[in-house]
């Protein structure tokens, strides 16, 4: 059985989407902070402000003085010179006062150098998917875009059941459905009900924790699914035509629709959906 932020895409059933908000915004320079939407800024500074920032300087700030969420926030000037993104910089390359707190530097050097390079560049815009031609079809109306539903109930078929929690339903049937490491279901928009046929105009890549990239590409109901080993925890993207939709943060379960319902849960913003 199949079901439908990679990034399907939160993969985690307890911590599931550190917002796959991620599969996330659209470039907004100077626009208002949204969770962990990322306007205006590239996905790789994206990433690294959600892998290791937002849980803290989200919009609002959880204990924090300040938001890291979007390219205003990281723009505004800081109150020990320069701007907010040049002092994010300082705090989480040093290692006797980093950011996150820890005993030394706590973020990944090849992270550091990657927002270094932004840095230098001149702090470039840049898009991370969800709104590159258009608004974020996340914050689109509860609809069944495809207007076709699976009414099979459980007949067997790569089709069936799509946006249900796929791994789940699967390992409950005592061995008679194939065994999968990743599942899910990829929509048009971000808040489709179960059972609603999703969208095969999309690949969805997930990384896993060796290294391995995985390219997966939805069937006509939208499900998608691999069987293969991996190396949890993985992370994952959606991508249509150059356009990505990236996850925040790894995640350490491949059941994308236990997290990415309809409405979505576990901090999962709703479903896995394309850019």
């Amino acid at each position: 059985m199949l079901g439908r932020t990679l990034l399907a895409v939160a993969f985690v059933t307890a911590a599931c989407g550190t917002d796959i908000q991620n599969f996330s915004g659209d470039a907004n320079p100077g626009g208002t902070s949204q969770g962990g939407s990322g306007d205006g800024l590239p996905c790789d500074v994206q990433t690294v402000l959600s892998d290791h920032c937002t849980s803290c300087h989200g919009s609002p700030p959880n204990g924090a003085p300040m938001s890291l969420v979007s390219y205003a926030d990281l723009a505004a000037a800081s109150p020990y010179g320069g701007t907010i993104a040049q002092r994010a910089y300082v705090r989480m390359s040093s290692a006797t006062s980093p950011m996150p707190p820890g005993s030394g530097i706590t973020v990944p050097a090849a992270q550091i150098a990657s927002f270094k390079a932004w840095l230098d560049a001149g702090m470039p815009t840049g898009s991370c998917g969800g709104g590159a031609t258009g608004p974020d079809p996340l914050n689109a109306a509860p609809t069944c875009t495809s207007g076709s539903f699976w009414t099979f109930g459980n007949e067997g078929s790569s089709l069936m059941h799509p946006g249900d929690a796929c791994i789940a339903c699967h390992r409950q049937s005592g061995g008679e459905a194939p065994s999968y490491t990743i599942a899910g279901t990829v929509y048009p928009t971000g808040h489709e009900p179960a059972e609603c046929n999703g969208t095969g105009a999309a690949q969805i890549v997930i990384t896993d924790n060796n290294g391995q990239t995985i390219t997966l590409t939805p069937n006509t109901a939208g499900n998608f699914h691999s069987s293969a080993a991996v190396a949890f925890p993985i992370r994952a993207k959606v991508v249509v035509n150059g356009v990505e939709r990236v996850m925040a943060g790894a995640q350490a379960s491949g059941d994308c629709n236990s997290c990415h319902t309809q409405n979505g849960t576990s901090m999962a913003p709703g479903r896995v959906t394309i850019p």
